[in-house]
C-alpha cells in the first residue's frame, strides 16, 4: 500500500516535470521551473499544516488560546516531507551531506521560518485583528518566498 502511494506520487512528479518543460515560458528557466515545484509542494505541506492547525484549534478548547502552539504543531508536521521533497524534486540535490543539509534546512527554514512565521501570524491576529485562519495563510505566502532564497541558495545549492 505504501509502495504503491510512494510509486504514484514519483509518478506524478515526473508528470509535471515533463509538463512545465513544455510551457514556453517556464521550461527553459530553471529558476522559474524550480520556484513552481516549490510552490507546489509548499502548497501540499501548506494543506497537511492547516489541516492539523484547524482540528487542532477548532476541536479542542486547550488549542483555541494556544494558537502559537498549534501553528507549531502544524508546521513541524510536514516539515520532514518538505525537507525530502524539496532535496531531490524541486533542487534536485545529490549531495551526500544530507546530515549538514537538514541542519540548515531546520536552522533556516524550520527554527528561522517558524519564527518569523509566529511573528507574522501574531502581528496579524492581534495587531491587525484579523482572523486567524485568513492571518495563517498571509504569514504562509510571505514564508514562501523567504524559505525558497534559503533554500535554493544556501541549503541545496
Amino acid at each position: 500500500m505504501i509502495k504503491k502511494f510512494v510509486l504514484d506520487f514519483k509518478r506524478l512528479f515526473y508528470w509535471i516535470d515533463s509538463f512545465l518543460l513544455k510551457v514556453p515560458i517556464i521550461g527553459p528557466r530553471l529558476y522559474l521551473r524550480q520556484l513552481v515545484k516549490f510552490t507546489l509542494v509548499g502548497g501540499l505541506i501548506t494543506i497537511i499544516d492547516f489541516a492539523v492547525y484547524i482540528f487542532l484549534t477548532r476541536v479542542f478548547l486547550f488549542w483555541r488560546d494556544h494558537y502559537l502552539w498549534a501553528n507549531f504543531i502544524g508546521m513541524s508536521v510536514g516539515a520532514v516531507a518538505s525537507f525530502i521533497a524539496n532535496k531531490n524534486w524541486v533542487f534536485k540535490n545529490q549531495g551526500k551531506k544530507v546530515t549538514a543539509q537538514y541542519f540548515k534546512f531546520w536552522l533556516a527554514g524550520g527554527v528561522g521560518g517558524m519564527i518569523l512565521y509566529q511573528i507574522l501570524l501574531m502581528a496579524f491576529v492581534e495587531t491587525l485583528f484579523l482572523y486567524d485562519l485568513l492571518a495563517k495563510a498571509l504569514a504562509a505566502l510571505i514564508i514562501l518566498f523567504f524559505r525558497f532564497v534559503l533554500q535554493k541558495f544556501w541549503i541545496f545549492k
